[in-house]
């Protein structure tokens, strides 16, 4: 895989839809209420912020992966660890993202068909992508990214001539103060989906531009941020906020309002589109990260371990969690308990000894 090389367009692509994923469909910031689109635009700057914390570990080591730059600063005894730690986030999350895509699916359209079904289809069909290669992953990406701008243009548009929106519903700003927001940024919003961008540390050595591939992955990120928070006010608009938070697929009911003199109706099977669209891109990426990870740590072949960590993937999607609602509890503990560690304590003592040996490695030739 050393010599794959990925261009700029296809890695905003992928960025961008494995960005928006489950996260274009479910409700995201409820915690702050009317003012969920505030705190997405919060949590996407410090979703930013953050991921300046990886850039400057890939221009330090622009030719290594994460697993491949930890073991150099921290040791083999250490870095060999903490890298294995990581494989195993990146399978638990892909597993995670399967349940939300499989279980949102059965939700929406396919209430018969079991999700061991739905997931099976989901894994293999990532599985065959990635046995291409990750370069047609990203290349494929281009052209359902597109799929999902058109149907968002079209429905906003097919919303605006319903008359379905109404912006009142959007006032008045901040009512209770700036306390929900933050409190739905601290707890969801910048780690869910930007803080979950540590997984691109894996793929970033394929950046085929190393001054300018970090700045597009986050202006793919700022390009999310805003798609999020101007969907999650749409839905709002239509909705109202009370129903928006109680849904746990908010898109889904506002796209079923649209409707056009008796001719343009039921147009909500483009939710399903996009869901499993963003499923299987951000699912593919988690899935690709532990890939790298393994075949790195391990001295494995990539392709040799593809279908092991496929079903192993689907295992902890199976039994991650009883119900829906025990699965999506357990997802919110572990945004503000767990992820920070992986996202934040992790790659901040990785920079920390980056910056330190490299200040006095400058001083020493003086």
């Amino acid at each position: 895989m050393g010599s794959v090389r990925i261009g700029l367009s296809q890695f905003f692509s992928i960025t961008l839809l494995f960005e928006l994923g489950t996260a274009l469909v479910v409700n995201l910031g409820v915690l702050s209420g009317k003012d969920a689109w505030i705190s997405i635009l919060l949590g996407g700057l410090a979703g930013i912020l953050v991921f300046l914390g990886y850039a400057y570990l890939y221009w330090k080591h622009p030719d290594l992966t994460f697993a491949g730059y930890t073991t150099k600063i921290l040791g083999k005894a250490v870095g060999i660890p903490v890298s294995i730690a990581y494989i195993i986030l990146y399978l638990n999350l892909a597993a995670r993202d399967m349940r939300d895509g499989s279980t949102m699916l059965a939700m929406a359209t396919m209430h018969h068909t079991p999700l061991f079904i739905l997931s099976t289809l989901m894994i293999l069909s990532a599985a065959y992508v990635l046995h291409k290669g990750i370069e047609v992953l990203t290349r494929t990406s281009l052209v359902f990214l597109l799929i999902v701008l058109l149907i968002g243009v079209f429905s906003t548009i097919m919303l605006m001539l319903s008359g379905s929106i109404n912006l009142n519903r959007l006032l008045p700003v901040m009512e209770t103060g700036i306390q929900p927001v933050i409190e739905s940024v601290v707890r969801q919003n910048y780690m869910f989906p930007f803080g979950e961008m540590v997984c691109f540390t894996m793929l970033m050595p394929y950046l085929s531009n190393v001054r300018k591939g970090p700045w597009v992955i986050m202006g793919a990120m700022a390009t999310a941020a805003l798609l999020l928070s101007f969907t999650m006010a749409l839905n709002i608009a239509v909705l109202g906020a009370d129903i928006a938070q109680r849904s746990p697929l908010p898109l889904m009911p506002a796209i079923s309002k649209i409707s056009i003199s008796d001719f343009i109706q039921r147009v909500d099977i483009f939710v399903v589109m996009v869901l499993i669209i963003g499923v299987f891109f951000k699912m593919s990426v988690f899935f690709a990260a532990a890939l790298i990870g393994i075949s790195e740590v391990f001295k494995l072949p990539y392709r040799k371990m593809l279908y092991p960590a496929a079903l192993l993937i689907l295992l902890i999607s199976m039994l991650d969690a009883r119900s829906f609602i025990e699965h999506l509890n357990e997802g919110g503990k572990l945004l503000y308990t767990i992820y920070p560690f992986y996202m934040l304590a992790v790659p901040g003592v990785l920079i920390l000894i980056t910056a330190v040996k490299g200040h006095f490695s400058e001083r020493r030739p003086g």
